[in-house]
């Protein structure tokens, strides 16, 4: 299987120019790489080189990549798979609402697998939580953007960011365990969407 097609992208990155696409690949195979190594052996016994020999690729091609060996369990292949299922509406919580449906809906019990990974890597490492603010800011500012109206207002464009950041935020700390099916955990980011929206949207 492509890593592409394993992340969910599949078709899509033929839209991608040849040097995107290739960017494409090698960040997603590097985080495959790691999340696998580190799930293995733990977070401080993978070095950046076991990780960039596993995924095919140089320690600098790693660094350049990614930056940091914390950085790529920040890269949230499921979050870029919601951003690219968002369409702009009227409606900001249900067009994100929607579109986290889309991510949930279509995603492979391997994508799953990863996701589980990922995530098991990041909780059992009190510093790599502490490290995952720029990813996070990154995703809601490209949601937030996708929503804004052209002729919003700054006060509507500054809610628009709130609610993407709360959301982006409280659907990155829905517990995951062995037992939760894709299905519960997209109710549960749901869940947080509307939340998100009461925090940021709602005027008294």
């Amino acid at each position: 299987m492509a890593v592409t097609d394993f992340f969910g992208y599949g078709d899509g990155v033929d839209t991608l120019t040849t040097r995107a696409a290739k960017e494409l690949r090698t960040r997603l195979a590097i985080q495959e790489a790691a999340i696998t190594l580190c799930l293995d052996r733990g977070f401080a016994a993978t070095s950046t080189k076991a990780i960039a020999d596993r995924a095919g690729v140089s320690e600098r091609t790693l660094f350049r990549t990614f930056g940091t060996k914390a950085a790529i369990f920040w890269y949230d292949a499921f979050l870029s798979r919601v951003v690219r299922a968002l369409a702009p509406d009227p409606d900001p919580v249900a067009a994100l609402a929607k579109a986290v449906r889309t991510a949930v809906d279509t995603i492979t019990p391997e994508q799953w697998a990863l996701e589980l990974g990922r995530r098991a890597v990041i909780i059992s490492e009190p510093d790599l939580i502490a490290t995952g603010t720029q990813e996070l800011t990154t995703g809601a500012q490209q949601i937030a953007t996708i929503l804004t109206p052209p002729l919003a207002s700054p006060a509507q464009a500054f809610d628009l960011l709130l609610f993407a950041r709360f959301a982006v935020a409280g659907m990155g700390v829905v517990p995951v365990h062995a037992d939760t099916t894709p299905p519960a955990w997209g109710a549960e980011l749901e869940r947080v969407v509307h939340k998100a929206a009461h925090g940021a949207l709602e005027r008294p």
